[in-house]
C-alpha cells in the first residue's frame, strides 16, 4: 500500500509538470492510439523481461529458479527498493527469499547484476557523450574539460582508491568481490552482461520511440547519443528511485535543450517513461509484497 501511496502522490505533485498538463500532451501527441501503447507497453515488458532473466541466470548458482520465481524475486525487491538510495532495499528484500545460509551470496549476485546494468550505462553512455561532443558546437571552457575527464576517468580512479584503501562496497572488499567474481561460471557473467546490454538498448530506444511521437526531427545518432548521455550523467547521483524521474528529468532538459527539444516536451517523456518502466512494475511488485511468505528450506551449494 505504501508504493502505491507514494507513486500516486509522486503523479500528482509534481512541481515541475502539472499532472492534467501530461495528460493533455499525451492526448495531443496521440500517444494513447492503440499502436503507440502497444509498443511503448511491449518495450517495457521487454525491459522487464531481460531484467528477470538477468536474475534467473545469476540465481541459479544457487538454486534452479524457474521463471515465475525470479519474476517475484525481482518485482517485489524493485517494490522494496523505490524508498531507499541508490536500490539499497532491493539487496535486502531479495534475499528474504533465501534462508541465511544463502542470504550472502544473493547480496553479492544482486550486486553483480546491477553492477553489470551500471556498465552497460557507462559504456553507452561515455560513447554517446563523446559522439554528442563531436557533433555540437559547445562553450568548452577548462572547468567544464576537467569535469568531463573526471567523469570520464571516475570509475577507473575509484577501483584504485578502494583497492589502495580496502575499502568495501555491500561489506565486500575490491579483493573479496574480485575472488567471488571470479567463482561465478564465466557462460553466467557473460549471459547477465548480455541480458543487461539488451535491457539498457530496450528502455533508451523506448525515450527514443517517445520523441518519435513527440514529432523531434533530428538524426538518429545525434538523439540516441542525447539519450545514453542523459541516462549515463542520471547514472550517477544517488537517489531514491521514487525521486528518478526528477533527476533524469533535470539532465534530460539540459542536454535536449541544446538540441532545441521544446522543455515541456521532454518532461512529459521523462514521466511517461517513469510510470512505463518504475511505476508500473512497483504496482505490480507490491503484489508480490504482500503475498510474500517467508522460505522454509532451501538448496545451498
Amino acid at each position: 500500500m505504501a508504493a502505491i501511496f507514494f507513486i500516486v502522490h509522486r503523479l500528482t505533485s509534481s512541481e515541475e509538470l502539472d499532472f492534467g498538463e501530461f495528460v493533455d500532451v499525451l492526448d495531443k501527441y496521440h500517444v494513447f492510439s492503440f499502436l503507440n501503447i502497444s509498443i511503448l507497453l511491449l518495450l517495457s515488458f521487454l525491459n522487464w523481461l531481460f531484467e528477470v532473466k538477468k536474475w534467473q541466470i545469476l540465481s541459479s548458482s544457487i538454486r534452479r529458479n524457474t521463471t515465475k520465481r525470479a519474476t517475484r524475486e525481482s518485482l517485489a525487491s524493485f517494490t522494496a527498493a523505490i524508498f531507499t538510495p541508490s536500490r539499497i532495499g532491493e539487496y535486502g528484500a531479495k534475499s528474504l527469499y533465501y534462508l541465511k545460509p544463502a542470504r550472502r551470496k544473493v547480496i553479492f549476485l544482486n550486486f553483480l547484476g546491477n553492477l553489470s546494468q551500471l556498465l552497460a550505462t557507462i559504456f553507452f553512455g561515455v560513447i554517446g557523450m563523446l559522439y554528442l561532443l563531436s557533433q555540437m558546437e559547445l562553450p568548452f571552457n577548462i572547468i567544464n574539460g576537467l569535469l568531463m575527464a573526471f567523469l570520464l576517468l571516475a570509475p577507473f580512479i575509484g577501483y584504485w582508491v578502494m583497492r589502495k584503501y580496502k575499502w568495501k562496497i555491500k561489506g565486500y572488499s575490491v579483493e573479496k568481490l574480485e575472488s567471488s567474481f571470479q567463482k561465478i561460471p564465466r557462460k553466467v557473467r557473460m549471459r547477465a552482461v548480455l541480458y543487461a546490454t539488451l535491457r539498457y538498448l530496450i528502455f533508451t530506444h523506448q525515450f527514443y520511440f517517445f520523441l518519435m511521437i513527440f514529432k523531434v526531427d533530428l538524426p538518429y545518432l545525434l538523439v540516441i547519443s542525447a539519450v545514453f548521455t542523459t541516462y549515463f550523467l542520471s547514472s550517477i547521483i544517488p537517489t531514491m528511485m521514487i525521486f528518478d524521474a526528477l533527476i533524469k528529468g533535470g539532465f534530460a532538459v539540459w542536454i535536449f535543450g541544446l538540441l532545441k527539444v521544446p522543455e515541456l516536451v521532454v518532461l512529459v517523456i521523462v514521466l511517461a517513461a517513469w510510470i512505463l518502466n518504475f511505476g508500473l512494475p512497483a504496482l505490480v511488485g507490491s503484489y508480490f509484497v504482500l503475498k510474500y511468505k517467508p522460505q522454509m528450506r532451501h538448496t545451498v551449494p
